[in-house]
Parts: structure tokens; C-alpha cells; sequence
């Protein structure tokens, strides 16, 4: 008898940002290069830009958090563009005829403004809104680190009972949904757990890393 195939087992990973999944493990070890953000979520405007000198020798800046990797970056942007706070825009690859016109730098979380800084968590916890299914998917195939940690108790107020209780539950049937999840494992605030381990990630250089891009402005290999 012929055995089946499963066409899961060799499927070929997708192309960066097109995946539902997260990379799971010691995410420190992906390049950097497939780690690209196409959007970003807007988090501060300064139509006079920054820094000193004339305001005329300065363009108008975007400061925003990129949609996957949660790359904060800042944007040359068009005058009276009139960029919202946590509105979505492309990316620019190069030279682009958009509102948003090229990638200035990365930054870290301390270059953001004050404004930007009030805005974060709010602008985190709406891309995790709108990414469920990506960070569901992250719950169904967590995998242990090392032999003394599992990549779910990284994030803030899951123990070794908990993390337990999600892998013996997901075994018997995937969770579906953050709803799902705090149901069958009695807890709460999936979202606002997950924002605070993007948090620390943020603030903090991490040896392993779940949902962000490496910090550093060359990251080893």
C-alpha cells in the first residue's frame, strides 16, 4: 500500500513578508536581509523635519514602525503630506513618486519623539490586532530555544505551567484565534502579552528574539 505524501513536510518557506508565520526559535540567527519591512504604521509627522540648521534645508520626516518586523524607521516625506498618526503606508524601495520618499535610517525606540513615544503601544497592539492569524500561528508552532527554555516562556506571564498548558492543548486540536487561546488556557490579554515582550525587545538588545528585527545597525551573521 502506497504511503501518502505529506505536502507539508518539503513545502519550500515563503518569500519574506509574504508568510503567515513568524521564523520560531533563536530568531537572532535569520539574516537581516529577510527581514524587510514593506509598511509601516505612521507614528509621528514633523513637516519641519529635525535636527538644526534653517528649517528651508530640512524635509519634512515620518516616523514609523514597520508592520512585520517592527523596524522603527524614519521617512522623507513629501511637504503637506498631512500623515496621520497610526495610518499605513508602503515602504519606499528607492526612489518612489509617494507620499513617503526614502528610507532616511533605523532608529531605536530612545530616537522617537515624544510624541512617537506615546503612540507605540497603541500602534503594537493594532498591528497584532490585524496580524491575528500570523501570531496564533507563532502559539500553534512555538518551539523550545534550548534544552532549559521554550520560545513561549519569552513572553511576559507565560511560565512552565502555562507553557504546558498551551503545548498539551495545542496537540489535541490548534488554536483557532486569540479568543480561542484565552479560553482554553485560562488566561487573558493575549495581545497586550505579546506587545510586552515587542517591548522589551525594543528597548532592550535580547539574545533571542521572537517578533523583531535585531537592533543593531550591523547585525552579526
Amino acid at each position: 500500500m502506497a504511503t501518502k505524501r505529506n505536502p507539508e513536510k518539503n513545502r519550500r518557506p515563503d518569500k519574506p513578508g509574504s508568510s503567515d508565520d513568524f521564523i520560531i526559535g533563536p530568531v537572532i540567527h535569520v539574516r537581516q536581509s529577510k527581514k524587510l519591512e514593506n509598511n509601516i504604521m505612521v507614528l509621528d509627522y514633523l513637516p519641519e523635519g529635525k535636527g538644526f540648521g534653517q528649517t528651508k534645508q530640512r524635509g519634512p520626516i515620518v516616523q514609523g514602525i514597520g508592520t512585520t518586523w517592527f523596524s522603527i524607521l524614519e521617512i522623507t516625506a513629501e511637504r503637506g503630506g498631512g500623515f496621520k498618526q497610526l495610518a499605513e503606508y508602503s515602504v519606499p524601495k528607492g526612489v518612489e513618486s509617494g507620499p513617503l520618499k526614502k528610507v532616511k535610517r533605523r532608529i531605536s525606540i530612545n530616537d522617537l519623539t515624544n510624541t512617537g513615544h506615546e503612540i507605540i503601544n497603541e500602534a503594537i497592539l493594532k498591528i497584532i490586532k490585524k496580524n491575528e492569524k500570523r501570531f496564533v500561528s507563532f502559539f500553534n508552532k512555538a518551539q523550545p530555544i534550548t534544552n532549559r527554555i521554550h520560545s513561549l516562556q519569552l513572553i511576559p506571564g507565560i511560565g512552565k505551567k502555562l507553557m504546558w498548558e498551551i503545548i498539551d492543548d495545542r496537540k489535541r486540536l490548534p488554536f483557532l484565534s486569540f479568543s480561542d487561546i484565552e479560553e482554553r488556557v485560562k488566561i487573558s490579554d493575549i495581545r497586550k502579552m505579546i506587545m510586552n515582550r515587542i517591548m522589551q525587545e525594543l528597548e532592550k538588545e535580547q539574545k533571542h528574539r521572537l517578533f523583531t528585527a535585531s537592533s543593531e545597525p550591523n547585525p552579526r551573521k
